[in-house]
């Protein structure tokens, strides 16, 4: 369809309030994340520890995530890494790579923990623990962070504001454009929700066609069946992109991609040809920060009502 005739079509979702509109010129941007668990992960979802489960977190500390790396080397592609602290600790090696050749690391907890399911005190020893991986043994302090299972508490935002990182990646009120964290929404079963304040919090939207594990990993417990056709999900990941680019200018389209999942075998072929499918359609590829950091520069606090 011309460009012109996807102009015309152009849906507008607007959020609560005013919104300062993308630049109509500006390329659409797409980021490559990581969510490099480990074994973290699967010590949290099997209690029974089997080697059989372990191994898949295994997989992606000696095996997946070193062939993340060299594709997106290939490619010339950055992105941005969520490590949770114990991943830190046992691949310290994969995370200085990733360092190294310009990937930027971004909080994912200490041990995967689901921030809803802890106390204040517990959350704030995940974020506290996972710091100090960071520095003792990465030196570098990170500016982003992720929920595990991509699940924020309501104490999350206020937690990373007091805490100095500067965005979240756990958002799901848009698709395709960032917004601010708040604090303080309240709700009751049974009354109306009631937004709360704005913080300095950039917060990126996410959108489930775009994680690689609903539809390439099967696991009988928790169960999944998502053992897809490897070109219906590139055709799904291309026509995302080709969403954003014709009805959203200016918009950002975050992969999520995991160690244990995407590098298996042929998988990697699939991010590979979304890869060349967005950079022939006109994308630009950013780590979280440069966007973040951007959007805010573009969006200061105060200027975007509602997210």
């Amino acid at each position: 369809m011309p460009a012109a005739r996807w102009a015309r079509l152009s849906w507008n979702f607007p959020p609560r309030g005013r919104r300062l509109p993308a630049t109509p010129a500006a390329a659409p941007t797409v980021c490559v994340t990581v969510d490099f668990d480990g074994l973290a992960l699967w010590l949290q979802w099997d209690a029974s520890l089997s080697p059989s489960r372990l191994g898949r977190g295994e997989f992606g500390g000696r095996v997946g995530m070193p062939r993340l790396l060299d594709l997106l080397a290939a490619e010339k592609v950055p992105s941005t890494v969520f490590v949770p602290g114990h991943t830190i600790e046992m691949f310290p090696d994969v995370c200085r790579r990733a360092l190294a050749e310009g990937h930027e690391l971004g909080h994912h907890g200490y041990l995967h923990k689901d921030p809803t399911t802890l106390s204040e005190a517990e959350e704030r020893r995940e974020l506290e623990r996972g710091f100090t991986a960071f520095g003792d043994l990465l030196a570098v302090a990170p500016t982003g962070y992720r929920a595990p299972g991509g699940n924020l508490s309501a104490r999350t935002i206020g937690l990373l504001a007091e805490h100095g990182l500067r965005y979240d990646a756990s958002g799901v009120a848009h698709d395709y454009e960032p917004g601010y964290g708040r604090v303080g929404d309240t709700w009751t079963p049974d009354g109306p929700f009631t937004f709360g304040n704005q913080v300095d919090i950039v917060q990126f939207p996410t959108l489930t066609s775009m994680i690689d594990v609903p539809q390439m990993e099967f696991m009988l417990s928790p169960p999944l069946s998502g053992l897809h056709d490897y070109a219906k999900i590139t055709a799904m990941w291309a026509a995302e992109f080709d969403w954003m680019a014709g009805h959203h200018p200016g918009g950002v389209l975050t992969l999520i991609l995991h160690p244990s999942t995407a590098p298996k075998g042929a998988r990697l072929g699939v991010v590979r040809d979304f890869i060349r499918h967005a950079r022939d359609g006109g994308a630009r590829f950013a780590t979280l920060s440069q966007v973040a950091n951007e959007w805010r520069q573009d969006h200061p606090p105060g200027s975007v009502l509602g997210n």
